[in-house]
This record gives structure tokens, sequence and C-alpha cells, in this order.
């Protein structure tokens, strides 16, 4: 059995599906709301600048300057053109690396 596709976090273009990625949390985002739970900046050195990534389940919480690999959902947000990776209730992160 396979899993998802791994994608580069810099080729994610919000029409892969599930995948499999990895990245580092650039920036924490309060967002004031139940949902989505957080809001944080993804980048590796495949990105120009950063890659959006909404949390929406209580099991996953990001930490800023830590790497995870991903399962999640490449997706545009509805009301623009923002590429994003949707963490839900079936995704996973990863920690593989963190500053302490």
């Amino acid at each position: 059995m396979s899993g998802p596709p791994t994608v580069d976090l810099g080729d994610l273009d919000g029409t892969n599906g599930w995948v499999e990625t990895k990245g580092f949390v650039s920036w924490v985002d309060d967002v004031a709301s139940h949902q989505p739970r957080q809001r944080v900046g993804l980048s590796d050195d495949t990105t120009d600048g950063y890659v959006v990534c909404t949390v929406w389940t209580d099991d996953i919480e990001l930490e800023e300057r830590v790497g995870y690999w991903f399962g999640g959902v490449d997706d545009v947000w509805e009301e623009g053109e923002e590429i994003q990776l949707k963490l839900n209730d079936s995704s996973w992160a990863n920690e593989f690396w963190s500053p302490e």
C-alpha cells in the first residue's frame, strides 16, 4: 500500500490533493478563532518566501523554527489565490528537527 505522493513545499499549487511534504515553521499567526486552530508560514530551500499552512485539528500544534514532515491537503483558499497546506483530522505533522 502506498501513501500520498511526496511533493516539495515549493511545488504545492493547490492541485495535488493529499500530499506528503516537509518544511520549517517560519511564523505562527494568532488566528483568534475556533477554526482554523493555527495559521503558520512554512519554508524550505524550495520556496521563495513561505507557504501558508492552516491547522484544523486539536491534535496538531506547530511550533516556530521547528521542522516537520506533513501529511495534508494541497489546496487553494476559496476566496483567493493563496496556496495552503491544510491539516485536518486525517493529517499528520512529525517533527524532524528542533533548535533545542
